[in-house]
């Protein structure tokens, strides 16, 4: 079922790259990231002043560390780099999350998924790269290379949150993760509308169509905050390697998006390509993992303490 969780989370995170290309179509990236932003951390905020529940001084660095990269990093350089490039762009390449972010799981909780799990994983990715470079995507841009940066903050991003989510939750991990970004996004905001720009920050705004209107409520209300509270759920329950394994299915779910949404056209062989794919997922989530284990004093430090403690 967590698997089935895992799936649906994708689904859903597959309408990002359409919605924003959408918007960002209309408005400026900055201003989409920080629109997405403040509703994102409204909805939030609201949470946490009904919930007592407080982050341990423990968890703040890993907290931090995933609101600053799974929060502000990937919504940025996704909404700078989609200013630049078609939807499917994003689409293919976020196709290389999965492995990146099952690579580091594993290094960060020293665990094995085992050398099946590894060869599907492999096979996957390959498959994904595959269709990059038969499909009309032919030249690499500046976005291409900001749309590989967002891959490597989410990456990191996800599984120090998915980590922190084990033993608190991931709706109140991500609840925190977004409002702490939410004070430097209204300052930041505030001074963009009293800006020289100003006056066309607020033409936009209100010249922005339904379509856009709509799309940015999505990204605020499920890429943001819900989706994410689902996501970090499905990854603390894990094992985190094989639910990041079906993010494999999202460039083929966001093309299917971005025909529907975008009115692009995809190649026929995309689509077997999204079948073979399809099979690596199962193949790697079927998998037996070789564990190494974990010390549970680990679980809530980010990268840099536990570098010290294992130099010291």
């Amino acid at each position: 079922m967590n698997i089935l969780l895992a799936v649906f989370c994708v689904l859903l995170f597959s309408l990002t790259v359409p919605f924003t290309r959408i918007v960002a179509l209309e408005l400026a990236p900055e201003f989409v990231t920080l629109l997405r932003l403040l509703g994102g951390g409204t909805a939030c905020l609201l949470l946490i002043c009904i919930d007592p529940w407080r982050p341990p001084r423990k968890i703040w660095g890993a907290l931090v560390t995933t609101s600053l990269c799974a929060v502000v990093g990937f919504a940025a350089l996704m909404a700078f780099a989609l200013h630049q490039v078609p939807g499917s762009h994003g689409a293919i390449a976020l196709a290389a999350l999965p492995a990146v972010t099952a690579a580091y799981a594993s290094l960060r909780d020293r665990h094995n998924p085992g050398f099946i799990f590894w060869l599907f994983a492999t096979a996957g990715t390959l498959l994904s790269g595959l269709f990059f470079f038969t499909s009309s995507v032919a030249d690499l841009t500046q976005g291409d290379f900001l749309l590989a940066l967002a891959v490597c903050t989410a990456a990191l991003g996800y599984v120090e949150g998915g980590r922190l989510s084990r033993a608190h939750g991931g709706r109140r991990v991500m609840s925190w993760a977004i409002v702490i970004t939410l004070p430097f996004t209204l300052i930041i905001l505030s001074m963009l509308l009293l800006s020289d720009r100003g006056p066309e920050y607020w033409a936009q705004i209100k010249g922005l169509s339904a379509g856009a209107n709509f799309s940015l409520i999505y990204l605020a209300l499920i890429s943001q905050s819900a989706g994410m509270f689902l996501w970090y759920h499905a990854l603390a329950k894990g094992p985190m390697e094989k639910v990041a394994m079906t993010q494999l299915l999202q460039p083929f779910f966001t093309l299917l998006a971005a025909i529907f949404f975008l009115g692009e056209s995809v190649s026929m062989a995309a689509w077997w390509i999204a079948i073979l794919v399809s099979f690596c997922v199962i193949g790697a989530n079927r998998a037996k993992a070789k564990p190494e284990g974990v010390k549970s004093d680990e679980i809530d430090a980010p990268p840099w303490q536990l570098a010290k403690r294992r130099d010291a």
